[in-house]
């Protein structure tokens, strides 16, 4: 459909955004929860100039804010401008005609200081050795290691905590090198085996070897680096020589405020962005399993084209039309309802169609079999000056009962151990689980405990 309004394109992104977060939480065993988060953020920042836009007259006005509101949208960078058209092109929609060309952007910038600071870039052999130059990571200390379902693949996520092999003013503490693996392969980690760490990256792929016998593979990965004194590294003083000056920056496009539409249409507007912010906690792994993912986009199902349709009526009729819009997807979560109608007075119409009672989520032992979708463990560390416990969180895929495969999020203060191999994230084990305690996944497919509480400690 070449020949569709900038509107209707604008409407088709946020029905393919329900759409796909129904795909992505459709099966807990294949859930992809980074993707949920970032679809979900989208709308942040553009439900109400969705609706704002919907509202504007004459036409010809509302198709030039509409195309100025999708080149805002896909300005954040060259992965939302394709997901954009990736997704338009799902629902018939040629989007490409109304976006500016992708521009090639600097890996690394400048602070407001004018120094060089780091930007992600690939894990390329020649990266690797620029890697080691810097830092001494044998040396090092793991301080993060994740791993978790992304769909069909997996996906890892590695800190270490390094000392410079570069001069620096001062005691800054050891930098963090930050390693983010695309479709990993292989993981072995053992919590009691972080220290000292090697990187090798080819054309076959990327390994990360942490402790004695640990390793994570993957098909690709990027570095980023969390420290302060960058740019006094070698890769950094390298940077400075191209890094455009700060005020070379090219100038973003202005998203403009206007007022949001009052009555029935604000609400709904209310209403929808409540539903993203909630499904965006998922960004938050403990918070997994806690949203109602397959209530809301059944709820929120067609919400675009629903927005056009309510805005096409006129006067009384369109608040009315937008009013039910509202209705309908209230009743549709009645998990959400309450917290929306905390938005609203108490006298507030939205509060005589909440349910009386909010549901309360049935809380039931774990099953006999379920299947690792993330794996997070944190050491035991100090940040900005303040010690930090150690930490894990679990999210499981379980049975549901209708088959189907939910979600399950736990936490565990303080671990003793977590042993982590391939096998728990691409196949269900049998449980073994102490609440608080413990949780093992077949014989030796993954294991976490719990240290006992210190009774000394406040």
């Amino acid at each position: 459909m070449t020949g569709a309004s900038a509107m209707s394109m604008f409407a088709a992104l946020l029905d393919r955004s329900v759409a796909r977060i129904g795909e992505l939480a459709a099966d807990g065993r294949r859930f992809d929860r980074q993707a949920v988060a970032e679809i979900a953020d989208v709308w942040d920042n553009n439900t109400f100039p969705l609706f704002r836009t919907a509202f504007s007259r004459p036409l010809w006005l509302r198709e030039r804010r509409a195309r100025a509101a999708l080149v805002w949208m896909a300005d954040l960078g060259p992965s939302r401008q394709a997901w954009m058209i990736e997704q338009a092109a799902v629902a018939g929609h040629r989007l490409e005609p109304l976006l500016p060309p992708l521009v090639d952007r600097v890996v690394h910038y400048r602070d407001y200081q004018g120094q060089v600071r780091p930007g992600i870039a690939p894990l390329t052999a020649t990266a690797v050795e620029s890697v080691a130059k810097d830092y001494d990571l044998a040396r090092a200390q793991v301080r993060t290691v994740r791993v978790e379902r992304a769909g069909q693949e997996l996906c890892g996520y590695v800190a270490l905590a390094a000392p410079r092999r570069y001069a620096t003013p001062g005691d800054h503490g050891d930098a963090v090198v930050q390693l983010f693996l695309s479709d990993v392969q292989d993981v072995r980690f053992d919590s009691g085996d972080g220290a000292g760490a090697t990187l090798a990256a080819d054309t076959a792929g990327v390994e990360v070897r942490v402790g004695t016998q640990g390793h994570l593979r993957a098909a690709s990965a990027t570095v980023w680096f969390d420290d302060p004194s960058w740019h006094l590294s070698n890769a950094g003083q390298a940077a400075d020589t191209y890094t455009p000056p700060r005020r070379a920056a090219r100038r973003k496009p202005r998203q403009i405020k206007r007022p949001l539409p009052r009555g029935g249409a604000g609400e709904a507007a209310m209403v929808l962005h409540q539903a993203m912010l909630e499904i965006r906690t998922v960004r938050y792994a403990k918070a997994v399993g806690r949203v109602p993912l397959r209530e809301l986009c059944d709820a929120f199902a067609g919400a675009g084209d629903g927005v056009l349709t309510a805005a096409g009526q006129r006067g009384a009729a369109r608040d009315h039309a937008f009013r039910r819009l509202a209705e309908d997807w209230i009743t549709g979560s009645p998990s959400l309802a309450h917290r929306i109608a905390a938005w609203f007075a108490d006298d507030h119409w939205t509060r005589a169609v909440v349910p009386a009672n909010s549901p309360q989520p049935t809380v039931v032992d774990l099953p006999a079999q379920a299947q690792l979708t993330l794996a997070t463990y944190t050491a035991a560390h100090t940040q900005y000056g303040a010690a930090r416990d150690a930490s894990a969180v679990v999210n499981l895929a379980v049975p549901d009962g209708d088959d189907t495969w939910g979600l399950r999020a736990m936490e565990f203060p303080r671990p003793a151990y977590l042993s982590l191999r391939t096998a728990a994230l691409t196949a269900s084990h049998a449980v073994s689980h102490t609440a608080d305690v413990s949780l093992s996944l077949g014989n030796d497919a993954f294991t976490v405990t719990r240290r006992e509480p210190d009774p000394h400690r406040h």
